[in-house]
């Protein structure tokens, strides 16, 4: 790096540290000086603790799995040694041997027989759940326990103890009753010629209660889990509620597993589960070709971890709290000419331009900067005297353009005088004409708001249907009706006048009198006004081409009534408008519902 470009990074970096206060880039400065190599300390030490915390976690739950799994074979054995027993028997061996020549009460004789031989044997594990022998065709020879296992269970555990260790197959099954079960499945040969097989031996057990004799009472920790699975992922035996036997549970743990124990390497490793992180340690079982697996939270291999950080979080707001004092010491004794600046600058602020400017012993940057305010300050003086004097010349001409202006009061009082004139002449639609006239203008120029009740509005219209009656005379009707309730929601002003105005101007066609009507309801939660008339039709776009060319009382075409709306509630609100010649002409309008009490409007 050059030194032009390290100045210029310099420059940079001070113009983006020129955003905060002096006190705050002090407090800053000596914050990280005296934090960050605490922190980096606490958080250095904080890993290694981690580190060294997780290996003791490691051994101590690598070792209890490997106890565990040497008791668990152990209970395996036993069953084995009860199936090596039922295979060598001699009864089965003849049985089997000469079964399809057997009657039915021979089969029921020997039954009897091997349950009477047997039995003692077989009720002496507690929770054997059955014991069933089949001939190589799959037929039932001799069935304890009365359980079956629906589908192809059964079918599929026979045809995988071809090639197992030991002609010992060690597979998850599920009863008929729905009950979980560990099964043992062994081909049965001839004794006198091993080459030949006479069928097959399953023998079953309760899972439930072997994983709570086995292991349900063995923690790893608070929040851990411990399952056996066999090579594929599934689940076999499970402590708890939310790992389910016969489920495949995070195949992907059961496969590093397999991989880690085929080369040798079977320490522990962590893995992410249900986006929580956990440490999974695992034990083979050798006779049942399962592996039995601890899963560790995360959270509770840090947990010893939290008194330090408690610790070390006090150390920091202590080194917080004195560096903010030194920081505040050494920003006091430098903020005297600041201070001063700034009170000169708001005793400018609050006009008074003519404040004495502060002079220092030992003038500084500081004291340059004030200097050259005081200057810009003297140019202000002269602006703003300036700027008086325009404001003085724009005040006398607003006030002439006022005086200009016609009062309109006097407006309105002339009008109720042509009123009172026509009345007693005895010209009443001329007197309603000119009330109408009146009281529209009267909304017009002196009622400012932007949303007025529907009930208002359609008395504007009425009005302005009773001035057009001065003009076409009985040529038209104006019906107006509104459903209860819908009165006093609140609408934009004259949004209603423009399209009854365009029903009088291009509705009639001169052959009959011309029927409009306005109608509003509530839908859900829109309310909707609907202004149809029985005239002539005619075509929206040439109609809101002229409507934009015509004088008008409001001024306000359809498509400027469409926009305010749109403008006012969004895109989902506006009003349609559809006509066909000789068929009438029906716009509707649609708003969402505002309302509040009624108010007496002067």
């Amino acid at each position: 790096m050059s030194a032009d470009s390290g100045f210029a990074w310099l420059r940079q970096s001070s113009l983006i540290l020129r955003r905060l206060s002096i006190k705050h880039r002090l407090l800053a400065a000596f914050l990280i000086t005296s934090i960050l190599p605490v922190g980096i300390v606490a958080l250095y030490s904080n890993q290694i603790y981690e580190a060294s915390t997780t290996a003791k976690i490691s051994a101590t739950s690598t070792q209890t799995l490997d106890q565990l799994s040497r008791n668990i074979s152990r209970e395996l054995e036993q069953y084995e040694t009860l199936s090596e027993n039922i295979i060598i028997n001699s009864t089965i061996q003849d049985g089997l041997s000469r079964y399809d020549r057997l009657t039915d009460y021979d089969k029921n004789q020997l039954q009897t027989r091997i349950r009477n031989q047997l039995g003692q044997q077989i009720f002496s594990l507690s929770n054997l759940s059955s014991v069933v022998i089949l001939t190589n065709g799959g037929s039932s020879f001799f069935d304890l326990g009365y359980q079956w296992y629906p589908g192809d269970q059964l079918a599929t555990a026979m045809s995988r103890t071809t090639g197992s260790p030991y002609n010992a197959y060690w597979s998850y099954l599920r009863s008929n009753r729905g009950t979980p079960v560990l099964a043992l499945t062994r081909k049965i040969y001839s004794e006198d010629n091993l080459n030949v097989q006479l069928g097959y031996l399953v023998i079953s057990f309760d899972e439930k209660v072997f994983a709570r004799n086995m292991y349900q009472s063995v923690s790893l920790g608070e929040g851990s889990s411990l399952y056996m699975t066999n090579s594929a992922g599934q689940v076999v035996s499970s402590s708890m509620d939310n790992i389910a036997p016969g489920d495949t549970f995070h195949p992907e743990i059961a496969q590093q597993v397999v991989t880690d124990r085929r080369q040798h390497n079977a320490t522990p490793f962590e893995a992410k589960l249900d986006g929580q992180q956990a440490l999974v340690t695992s034990s083979y079982i050798q006779s049942a070709d399962w592996y039995l697996v601890g899963l560790i939270p995360r959270s509770f291999i840090v947990s010893e971890l939290y008194g330090l950080r408690l610790n070390v979080i006090w150390f920091c707001l202590l080194t917080l709290l004195a560096a903010g004092l030194v920081a505040m010491w050494i920003y006091v004794s430098i903020s005297s000419p600041m201070r001063s600046l700034l009170i000169f600058a708001k005793r400018v602020d609050r006009g008074r331009l003519d404040t004495p400017i502060v002079h220092y012993a030992h003038p500084d940057e500081m004291q340059r900067l004030t200097l050259t305010i005081y200057s810009m300050v003297g140019r202000l003086q002269t602006l703003i005297r300036q700027v008086q004097t325009e404001q003085h010349a724009k005040r006398e001409m607003e006030l002439k353009m006022l005086q200009a202006q016609i009062n309109p009061h006097f407006l309105f009082n002339t009008l109720n005088s042509l009123k009172w004139s026509a009345m007693l002449s005895g010209n009443s639609s001329l007197t309603e004409g000119i009330g109408s006239l009146s009281e529209l203008l009267r909304n017009t120029i002196l009622m400012r708001e932007e949303y007025i009740p529907l009930s208002r509005e359609a008395d504007n219209v009425q009005h302005y249907g009773n001035i057009q009656r001065i003009r076409y005379g009985d040529s038209f009707e104006l019906h107006i009706h509104l459903q209860p309730g819908t009165q006093q929601c609140l609408v934009p002003k004259f949004i209603l006048q423009p399209i009854v105005e365009n029903s009088i101007l291009h509705g009639g066609d001169g052959n009959g009198r011309l029927h409009i009507t306005v109608n509003a309801s509530m839908e859900h939660d829109e309310l909707v006004i609907v202004i149809a008339d029985d005239g002539r039709g005619f075509d929206p776009v040439s109609v809101a081409a002229a409507q934009e060319a015509d004088e008008r009382l409001s001024g306000i075409g359809i498509g400027n009534v469409h926009e305010r709306i749109v403008l006012h509630y969004g895109e989902a609100y506006g009003l349609r408008t559809d006509s066909k010649l000789n068929q009438g002409t029906r716009t509707v309008i649609r708003l969402p519902i505002q309302s509040k009490e009624e108010t007496q409007y002067v």
